[in-house]
């Protein structure tokens, strides 16, 4: 079983208190936006049908936090507190994904920010 598999039931979660914390903060947004091409090494995936301790795959993972950190364009400090608070409200997974709500919100900004650029309006764009 992959990773993926195996953390589905976390980034499924319907965390929507995670998510309201995230959004109030810039800087968790960026460590959010950054997470899925931060550097990390994970122990192997487990066989199918073993639960995962989410806990202990925490534990076992290696992040590059300098590297998170330049990606993400904040300081080394601000990667320590903001790891932290992803991951203690579930929003980000050892496998380098995040909680669908928490990815949902970041595609949204991101697509209200370029059509902000663009100076396109949300309702002149036509499907």
């Amino acid at each position: 079983m992959s990773w993926s598999d195996a953390l589905l039931i976390h980034r499924a979660a319907e965390n929507y208190q995670g998510v309201a914390l995230m959004v109030r903060d810039p800087i968790l947004m960026s460590l959010a936006a950054a997470w899925p091409k931060a550097k990390r090494t994970l122990p192997n995936s487990p066989p199918p049908g073993q639960e995962v301790d989410l806990e202990a795959l925490w534990q076992k993972t290696r992040i590059d936090f300098q590297g998170w950190a330049e990606l993400a364009q904040v300081d080394a400090l601000q990667v320590m507190e903001g790891f932290k608070v992803l991951r203690g409200n579930g929003l980000i997974l050892p496998d380098g994904t995040l909680n669908h709500l928490a990815d949902s919100v970041l595609k949204k900004e991101a697509a209200g920010q370029l059509l902000n650029q663009f100076g396109i309006k949300p309702g002149e764009v036509k499907k």
